[in-house]
């Protein structure tokens, strides 16, 4: 057991990333519901019940509290496909594996990053870019070897792709902490709908 000035020092740090991690989580969520430039500091702030001063100990203004939101969505997402690469025996477990990993991550993970023009860090922008870019190029490696496995039907991975992480994302935009199912459900709902459509089996 860590005691003594290292123990506290280590439970003021897990105090801190504890607070920021919650900071993120309805910064996310704000800027996904209303867009960045219509959501204030003021107003996460009253949403957490924090003054906005409070916020400034965190991030350096508004602009890099979305880049925070940016950065941990981004490192989420590639720690997501990670897993979901080395698990499942067909391209398809392991695109319903990420889609799961992903909606457990939270709110942060699966924040939609359609803002990427709002941040004044243009190196920061195109790295992000092309991380995103890499994330989106490893589903479709999925898609293509459950296309080669069998386990997903003939069909143009790119635009399939588009079309379920699109959707995905969506997701944010409209999912509120407050209602009746939390991110997993609502994913599993949509994994459903996927593989099943609408169309009743014959």
């Amino acid at each position: 057991m860590t005691s003594g000035k290292r123990g506290w020092h280590i439970a003021k740090e897990k105090l801190i990333q504890l607070k920021l991690d919650i900071l993120l989580t309805e910064a996310a969520i704000l800027f996904s519901h209303k867009g960045y430039s219509a959501t204030s500091l003021d107003e996460i702030a009253e949403k957490l019940s924090i003054t906005k001063t409070a916020i400034y100990h965190y991030v350096k203004n508004k602009n890099d509290l979305l880049y925070q939101c940016y950065l941990r969505s981004i490192e989420s997402t590639e720690e997501c496909y990670r897993k979901a690469a080395t698990t499942g025996d067909t391209g398809l477990q392991k695109m319903i594996h990420y889609l799961q990993l992903d909606a457990e991550s939270g709110p942060v993970a699966m924040t939609p990053l359609t803002e990427l023009d709002s941040l004044k860090d243009i190196k920061a922008r195109k790295d992000f870019e092309q991380r995103l870019k890499k994330c989106e190029g490893i589903f479709i490696g999925f898609i293509e070897e459950g296309i080669n496995d069998g386990s997903i039907t003939d069909c143009d991975p790119e635009m399939t792709m588009q079309f379920i992480l699109g959707s995905s994302r969506w997701m944010m935009k409209w999912y509120s902490p407050d209602g009746r199912k939390d991110l997993p459900e609502i994913v599993d709902l949509f994994l459903k709908f996927i593989l099943n459509g609408l169309v009743p089996r014959q």
